[in-house]
């Protein structure tokens, strides 16, 4: 069941991101995503609400393939370049969002993603020291705010930039920053 439940979550997400690459978010139907993938609106209902938790759902797959076992500290650069590269590859796709009325959403929901991210980076460099929750969440908050930025800017711009500069230039500025962050709010 769970497997069909995936199956059918996937059909209507990739019905999504075809729409999305020809129209902005806010102008697709339900009607047009189960008529793209012949189900439906039922069937859409069984398994979202709308078209907002469907992109959420879409945008979660996305984030846990691209940053699955990147979330070290010597590896978070790889992460950053991972969702900078998934974002130039469905360039239609972020910005028929970027310039709806979800966009927003799709700030919140990339924060969202980055700062799970940068959490689990902050806490591994954290294990032996004594800090308070609230200092790895600040600091975590504090990047995540910097990280989420630099991407939007980039996007603003055309996403002309190579994203591998933009990560190596952050990762020059960011080199031991989140262990001497701990080590300041360190009891």
């Amino acid at each position: 069941m769970v497997l069909m439940q995936n199956n059918t979550k996937k059909i209507l997400s990739d019905s999504l991101v075809t729409i999305l690459a020809k129209k902005p978010v806010d102008k697709i139907t339900i009607k047009d995503i189960v008529s793209e993938c012949d189900l439906t609106r039922q069937t859409f209902y069984n398994y979202f609400s709308d078209i907002y938790e469907l992109v959420e759902w879409t945008a979660s797959e996305v984030a846990d393939r691209v940053l699955s076992n990147v979330s070290d500290y010597e590896n978070w650069q790889r992460g950053f370049y991972n969702v900078m590269i998934e974002i130039k590859n469905n360039q239609d796709l972020v910005m028929n969002t970027y310039q709806s009325i979800y966009r927003d959403l799709l700030e919140k929901y990339i924060y969202r993603i980055i700062y799970s991210y940068i959490i689990v980076v902050v806490e591994r460099q954290a294990i032996g020291m004594s800090v308070d929750q609230k200092h790895k969440d600040f600091i975590a908050h504090f990047y995540s705010l910097a990280f989420i930025s630099l991407i939007f800017e980039w996007v603003k711009d055309g996403m002309k930039d190579d994203p591998k500069d933009i990560v190596e230039q952050t990762g020059v500025l960011v080199q031991g920053d989140f262990k001497k962050a701990l080590n300041k709010y360190a009891k």
